[in-house]
């Protein structure tokens, strides 16, 4: 591995515990802020079942007594200050929930037994969706086991992020977009967007596609620098800075990434505009090649911060065309992808190439940010990195490259043409 470091993180981003409340007393004249409120009182993990139930007692008498307290002051006893409504007892867990006046509340507060108090917050589905008969590579995606025919994620599916598509451009009317492709930025101005080559349409919908897509919410920006399999290294860089400038005007740092399924002979300039634009917290992923050999000799696969991905074919052998060594990071399916295509707005097509697995990680990337929250680019990496499944590709075709196959996390106990170059 690179620059990179894999932290372990176990389960999904939790919610920050909101302060314990501090309410004003009705007393004083200030507004019973508490009113229809519901509360959680979580005790200390040293109380037992006995004390349990002798502080529930105890809170219910205070309750009690201070609803009588209000009457006498010719306060309303309001009918959603209704005491202890429910009781938690799980192991070393014990709380207790209902709405409670301030002045009961405060009392409840400060007890020896009393760890903290969460306001009731609201709580959203996270469904896991199972798409049968999906292609194979988002189905390796999420199984621990090889040859799987179904993909499940979270329905999350990257909504809210963005995937800058630097390559041939997009066929935007196409059903699998749904309109979530927008026009970004052509290079070649002497010439319209429309994708002649078809890469860049196979590319988005591997990334976003709502049929063979990863995170099939996520948005497409189009970032055209190529006119069929060849450009300069100059339209790219021009393609590139256009979208390092856009994510940072519109503030998407946190939510978007760069996926150039592209290669060219190392050059220190690409790999540094790369890195530079990581320092920005801009992540690109990028192809690691095609020539079975070293992806340090090419660019952007060598960049220091690049997230390379190399090819992997069925059986989880890594492809017999794609780089290889400890310039890659992590390994995705590769080899007789099928994903969207030009013909018309319905049309397919299977290619095979590293530029087929990098989308699967650019498009993973905008899931985990989606469904965790996962903001500084590092920390992205990091989290992309710890998911992935170890020792699962078959060692001796990887030539000194890490053992790493991408995986998107899910947990389902709770819910071969030679390919050319220019392309990857």
């Amino acid at each position: 591995m690179r620059f990179f470091t894999t932290s372990l993180l176990l389960g999904a981003i939790l919610p920050l515990v909101p302060a314990a409340p501090t309410p004003q007393s009705p007393s004083t004249g200030d507004p019973d802020t508490t009113i229809g409120t519901k509360f959680i009182v979580v005790l200390k993990d040293n109380i037992n079942a006995n004390q349990f139930k002798k502080h529930t007692a105890w809170a219910a008498r205070i309750h009690a007594r201070n609803l009588q307290k209000r009457q006498s002051i010719g306060l309303p006893v309001e009918r959603l200050i209704s005491g202890v409504e429910k009781t938690f007892d799980i192991s070393r867990f014990k709380a207790y929930a209902g709405s409670f006046d301030a002045d009961t509340l405060r009392e409840i507060q400060n007890s020896d037994d009393v760890a903290y108090i969460e306001p009731e917050q609201e709580a959203y589905a996270e469904e896991i969706i199972t798409q049968s008969s999906a292609t194979w590579g988002i189905s390796e995606l999420s199984n621990r086991a090889a040859n799987a025919t179904s993909y499940y994620y979270d329905s999350s599916a990257g909504e809210g992020m963005y995937a800058y598509i630097i390559d041939s451009g997009i066929n935007f009317s196409h059903e699998e977009f749904e309109g979530r492709a927008e026009l970004g930025y052509n290079v070649l101005k002497h010439l319209n967007n429309t994708d002649t080559s078809g890469h860049g349409t196979h590319v988005s919908g591997t990334v976003a596609g709502k049929t063979y897509g990863v995170a099939k919410k996520a948005r497409l920006v189009n970032v055209k620098v190529f006119q069929g399999r060849t450009t300069s290294t100059l339209n790219i860089f021009d393609g590139f800075n256009w979208a390092v400038q856009d994510i940072l005007e519109k503030n998407r740092t946190d939510v978007a990434v760069i996926n150039m399924s592209l290669t060219t002979k190392t050059s220190k300039a690409f790999n540094a505009m790369v890195d530079s634009a990581f320092e920005k917290g801009i992540l690109s992923v990028v192809a690691a090649g095609n020539k079975n050999t070293t992806a340090s000799l090419y660019s952007p696969a060598s960049a220091s911060s690049s997230v390379t991905v190399g090819a992997i074919s069925r059986g989880r052998v890594r492809g017999s065309y794609s780089n290889y060594g400890d310039s890659v990071n992590i390994f995705a399916p590769g080899t007789k992808i099928t994903s969207a295509g030009i013909a018309n707005d319905t049309a397919t097509r299977t290619s095979t190439g590293t530029s087929m697995a990098a989308p699967h990680v650019a498009g993973l990337i905008c899931y985990l940010r989606a469904l965790e929250g996962l903001t500084a680019a590092k920390d992205v990496v990091d989290r992309m990195l710890s998911l992935a499944q170890r020792g699962a590709l078959n060692e001796t075709s990887l030539k000194e490259s890490p053992n790493l196959l991408a995986f998107n996390g899910v947990d389902l106990t709770s819910a071969y043409s030679s390919p050319k170059d220019g392309f990857y």
